[in-house]
């Protein structure tokens, strides 16, 4: 099993880098957040991994820190859920939002991502919820009326905007912590100040 990789970045997209060791370039496909930590191609870097093999193909997918490669690891234990699915719930959040969202049984952020029905989503939840918290009968997944309109309006709008959706909870994130209740304007409107 190849749990690490160390070499010169050559390429690096936001989801795909290219890693050369003594002449072979090792394709890993990344999330953002691995993307956002990585330095400009030509520096050399070492990442942890996990090396995917099936009857038809083999995966490296790699990550920048710790906390991520669990995520990944505990997203693909879940029926239904695979590498690159797992590899894309990691890119709408950061590793520490996406447990605390996860955590709070959070719905809506899951079924936001291409692919993951309300079915899957409580799924993910159940399953993976109780690895960081004890899961109680009053404490399952959140219906999507469980989540305040005001920010599930302020959340559809700012996506219609064309806005990416981690940057979307991100700044909802900051504008909810306020103690002020808001309106949805309200919350749109402070939110496009965190995310110009």
């Amino acid at each position: 099993m190849i749990v690490t990789i160390k070499g010169i970045l050559t390429q690096k997209q936001p989801d795909e880098i290219i890693i050369e060791i003594n002449g072979l370039g090792y394709a890993c496909y990344i999330s953002t957040n691995t993307y956002d930590n990585l330095p400009k191609p030509g520096k050399e870097i070492a990442l942890l991994t996990y090396f995917h093999v099936t009857e038809n193909s083999q995966q490296l997918f790699a990550f920048s820190d710790v906390t991520e490669r669990e995520l990944f690891m505990m997203l693909i234990g879940v029926s239904g859920i695979g590498p690159k699915t797992a590899i894309v719930l990691l890119s709408a959040v950061s590793p520490d939002e996406f447990k605390r969202r996860l955590i709070a049984g959070e719905v809506s952020m899951l079924t936001a991502l291409p692919g993951i029905g309300p079915k899957t989503a409580r799924r993910i939840i159940v399953e993976l919820k109780d690895k960081f918290v004890k899961l109680s009968s009053d404490d399952l997944p959140k219906e999507e009326s469980d989540v305040l309109p005001e920010v599930s309006d302020a959340y559809d709008a700012l996506l219609a905007l064309g806005f990416q959706m981690k940057d979307i909870q991100n700044a909802i994130t900051i504008v909810n912590n306020k103690d002020k209740a808001m309106n949805t304007e309200e919350i749109i409107i402070q939110a496009l100040t965190k995310l110009r």
